[in-house]
C-alpha cells in the first residue's frame, strides 16, 4: 500500500518521487507545453526540470534538518503530487527560482529554535528573501515570517530585530548599485508592487476540485493537530505556530499575485505538505491513510484528461 511504501524515508523512495515528478514533467510539457523536437529544446526542458528535483531535494533537506515531521517520505510524495495537480507551477521561472531562495531562507528561519549563530541566521534569512523579491517582488512578505520566527522561538531583542532589516536591504543596495554604475541610471520599476484580485482562471475543474479537496484535508489536519498540541514538545509547538504563519504569508502572496495562472500556488505547498504529514503521521487507521493519499493522486491524475 502506498502509507506503508512512503513511511521511512530511504533512497528508493526519493527516486521514487523522483520518476514520478518527471511523468507529471513529461506529461504536462506533451500536452500544454510542447514544442519543436530539437537538442536545443530538449536540454533546455531537462534542465528545468533538474531545478525541480533541486527543490524537492531542498524540501526534504529543511524537513530532515529541522524535524519539522518524522522520518518518512510524505512530504516529498505530497510535494511532487501537488506539482503535477497544478502543473502550470512546473514553468514558471521566476516564481521557481523565488521559492528556491525562499526555501533557503525558510531553512534558516526554522532553525532559529537552536542558540547557534542566531544573528548569522538572521542576515542569511532575510538576504535570500530580498533576493527571491529581486526575482519576484512579492516574496518580500516573507520578511515577515523572520520575525515571526523571532517572536515564536524567543529570539526577540533589538539587535536581532535590526539585523532582517540591514540583510533585506543589502541586496537591493548592491543591484541597485552595479546597474547605476553599468548604465549610469537607476529602474525602480522592479519594486512595482503589481496586484490583482481577479480568480477567473481558478473556474474551472481543474482549479476547483483540487483546491477544495485540498482544503478540505488541510483544514482537517490543522483542526486535528491542534487539538493534540498539550501534549507536544515546546519546540514543536513554536515550530508549528511558525509553519501557520509560512501558510497564512503564502496565502498572501497568492491573493495579491498580478498573474492568476495556477503557478502562484507553488508558494503554498511546503507549509501545507508538512501540515498534512503531521496530520498523517497520527492517523492510525491504514485505511483512511491510504485513501487520502491515493484520492491525492487520483485527482492528479484526473485533471490531465479534462
Amino acid at each position: 500500500m502506498i502509507a506503508n511504501f512512503f513511511s521511512k524515508t530511504k533512497p528508493v523512495n526519493i527516486f521514487g518521487v523522483i520518476v514520478l515528478l518527471y511523468f507529471y514533467y513529461f506529461a504536462s510539457t506533451l500536452l500544454f507545453h510542447s514544442g519543436v523536437l530539437t537538442f536545443l529544446y530538449i536540454g533546455n526542458k531537462l534542465l528545468f526540470f533538474f531545478w525541480y528535483i533541486l527543490l524537492l531535494l531542498l524540501v526534504y533537506f529543511i524537513i530532515k534538518k529541522n524535524s519539522l515531521t518524522k522520518d518518512n517520505a510524505y512530504p516529498l510524495l505530497l510535494f511532487a503530487i501537488f506539482l503535477g495537480t497544478f502543473y502550470t507551477t512546473m514553468f514558471s521561472k521566476e516564481i521557481i527560482f523565488s521559492n528556491l531562495f525562499l526555501l533557503l531562507g525558510a531553512r534558516k528561519i526554522y532553525s532559529l529554535k537552536t542558540d547557534l549563530v542566531i544573528k548569522k541566521k538572521l542576515f542569511d534569512a532575510s538576504f535570500l528573501i530580498a533576493i527571491a523579491s529581486l526575482i519576484y517582488f512579492w516574496s518580500i512578505v516573507y520578511l515577515l515570517l523572520v520575525y515571526v520566527g523571532l517572536i515564536m522561538y524567543n529570539k526577540i531583542d533589538f539587535k536581532n530585530s535590526i539585523i532582517p532589516v540591514i540583510g533585506v536591504f543589502t541586496p537591493f543596495f548592491l543591484y541597485f548599485t552595479y546597474f547605476f554604475y553599468s548604465s549610469g541610471e537607476v529602474d525602480f520599476g522592479l519594486l512595482s508592487a503589481d496586484f490583482s484580485f481577479t480568480f477567473d482562471k481558478y473556474n474551472s475543474l481543474t482549479m476547483i476540485v483540487p483546491i477544495f479537496f485540498s482544503t478540505l484535508i488541510l483544514v482537517w489536519a490543522i483542526l486535528s493537530v491542534n487539538s493534540k498540541m498539550a501534549s507536544m514538545s515546546y519546540k514543536f509547538k513554536s515550530s508549528w505556530k511558525v509553519l501557520l504563519s509560512h501558510l497564512a504569508l503564502a496565502l498572501l502572496i497568492v491573493m495579491v499575485s498580478p498573474s492568476k495562472d495556477g503557478s502562484e500556488l507553488l508558494f503554498l505547498f511546503f507549509p501545507i505538505v508538512i501540515m498534512i504529514t503531521n496530520f498523517l503521521e497520527r492517523i492510525e487507521s491504514a485505511i483512511i491513510k491510504n485513501s487520502i493519499l491515493y484520492l491525492f493522486f487520483i485527482i492528479s491524475v484526473w485533471v490531465y484528461f479534462l
